[in-house]
Formats: structure tokens, sequence, C-alpha cells
């Protein structure tokens, strides 16, 4: 089995999608914003408060090589496991993080209409336009992604499409 990285805007689902596609194939799944605020030790917006963007970028693409080295390294006794692996929001503003994305797995870009994105405890997100962000990004997403999946149904349906794909 293949790992599957879903890349995407904040609040596009990631999270809730990525679950519902590992349970559903076998695979571990790992949130790449919450082993990031578990290895910082505070929040993702105490990151943002105390270090501003660039702090967190460079946790986020430290947090990135970890987990992909960690969960293919041959001495891990979970090489044998596939993974679904959510990014943070902004990975793919850092042209670094390409090469550790695409050398772990099929990398899946999930797109919302920013109109429906949460939010709430999003730093990014509600300091923001989100639109904006969403064009500056969406070039970089696509330049990342292999597949696009559009999220404007339920989060299941879009893990089975998802699933249906690979």
């Amino acid at each position: 089995m293949k790992n599957i990285v879903l890349i995407g805007m904040p609040g596009c689902g990631k999270t809730t999608v990525g679950q519902i596609i590992a349970t559903k194939t076998g695979r571990l799944f790992i949130d790449c914003d919450i082993v990031l605020a578990e290895t910082a030790g505070m929040s993702i917006p105490e990151i943002f408060e105390q270090e501003k963007e660039e702090g967190f970028r460079l946790r986020e693409t430290q947090v990135l090589k970890d987990v992909c080295k960690n969960t293919t390294d041959t001495n891990n006794s979970a090489m044998d496991t596939a993974f679904v692996i959510a990014t943070g929001g902004g990975c793919v503003t850092r042209q670094e993080n390409y090469q550790i994305l695409k050398s772990f797995g099929i990398v899946i870009f999930i797109e919302r209409d920013t109109s429906l994105l949460e939010k709430q405890g999003r730093p990014l997100s509600i300091a923001s336009n989100m639109e904006e962000m969403y064009k500056t990004r969406l070039p970089l997403y696509k330049q990342f992604a292999d597949i696009v999946f559009k999220n404007d149904v339920s989060a299941e349906l879009t893990a089975e499409n998802i699933i249906k794909a690979i």
C-alpha cells in the first residue's frame, strides 16, 4: 500500500478525510499539526504568537522530515505499515517540503471552496483574507499534488472517492 499525504487550505478537511481513509484502508493516521504542537509543547496559536509564522514553518518542515523518515526507516518496525498524513495548510509555502512529501507517498490536494473553510483555532485563517491566501497557495498546491479532489460533499464521500482513485 502507498502512503497518502493530504495537502490543502486550513480547514479543508484533511484531518477528517484522512482519518476516514486510514480507517477504511487499514493505514495509520498522522496529523502533522498535532505532532508539531506536541513536539513544541505548546499550541499552534501559541507558536505563532511566540515564534511568528517563520518559526512555525521551520518547526513544520522538521516535523515533516521526522514523520516521513521515522515511518519509512528500515529500522522501524512500522515500515511495513502504510500511512495517511494530514499536513499543515501552509506546508506548500516552503519549497523544501516538496521533495519530503513526494518521496513519502502520493500527494493529494483536497480543494474546498473558501466560504466552507473552518477558521476556528487557525491563526492565519483568522488574521488573513482567505481568498488572497487561496490565490497565493493554489499554484503551490497544484505543483505539489499528484491528484486533486474537491471536498464539496461529505467527508465520507470525499474519502471514498480518494480510495477509489488510488
